[in-house]
């Protein structure tokens, strides 16, 4: 499942719809029914196994391997 952000331009909401890439986008606003919805440029998501990945992980500090072990020169 991916998860797909929208706005509608006759009320202004905007919203998250989970559902598969190959469902066609949502048309009507959920608020005030308008078929005036868009979706918008976001940063996205996945979803799996129920929980969304929202940002890497964390970065690895000098000296521990992450950035050739100490060669970077921010050690």
């Amino acid at each position: 499942m991916a998860l797909y952000d929208y706005k509608c331009d006759a009320c202004g909401v905007s919203f998250e719809r989970d559902h598969p890439m190959s469902a066609p986008p949502v048309k009507v606003c959920p608020e005030c029914g308008a078929e005036k919805v868009r979706k918008i440029l976001s940063t996205g998501g996945i979803q799996i196994g129920g929980s969304r990945s929202v940002s890497p992980p964390p970065a690895m500090p000098c000296g521990s391997g992450g950035c050739g072990g100490g060669m970077c020169g921010l050690g």
